[in-house]
């Protein structure tokens, strides 16, 4: 797939990651100096953000992501400066445990890496069993993403019962 940031157009690296296919399990190092390894299984739905540049984090996708903040864990992994996702952590009130500018492995893993310097703008919806359930990686990485259809699909996820499993009655035979 090819992105376009900045007037220039890149070619995505690595695997594409297909929706309703396993995620990727990635080991990221956090703000906060943590180290996580995110988009396996979860107790809960993870949101995986990413973008080229923090301050493209805006009021409507902090609405939509604070109205389902107890059923969700979210992750922003970007390229900006520390500095830069520092204030936008301050502005909007997000945990530096759940931040990170170590995009580079990350994005290999999900398919998102423009450079070795630059992320896509992404999101991926990854339900409890670790599967994608939804993706989005606009064109133009300077572009929003389509935040209705991303509450659309979120909320599908979230109300998406679990079916237990099945078990034949072999040893009735």
């Amino acid at each position: 797939m090819e992105v376009k940031y900045k007037k220039e157009f890149y070619i995505l690296k690595t695997k594409e990651r297909k929706v309703d296919s396993e995620a990727p399990a990635s080991r990221v190092e956090m703000l906060n100096g943590e180290s996580k390894v995110i988009g396996m299984m979860a107790p809960k739905i993870q949101i995986m953000l990413t973008s080229p540049n923090i301050k493209d984090y805006n009021n409507g996708l902090h609405d939509i992501l604070k109205k389902f903040e107890s059923k969700i864990l979210v992750y922003i992994i970007t390229n900006s400066p520390i500095s830069d996702i520092k204030k936008v952590a301050a502005v909007f009130g997000l945990n530096e445990g759940n931040l990170s500018n170590d995009f580079n492995k990350f994005s290999l893993k999900f398919g998102v890496n423009l450079n070795e310097n630059l992320i896509a703008k992404s999101v991926f919806i990854i339900d409890k069993e670790g599967v994608i359930k939804y993706k989005e990686i606009p064109s133009n990485a300077e572009h929003k993403l389509d935040l209705d259809e991303f509450e659309s699909a979120l909320e599908e996820v979230i109300n998406t019962k679990v079916k237990g499993h099945t078990h034949e009655n072999w040893m009735s035979v």
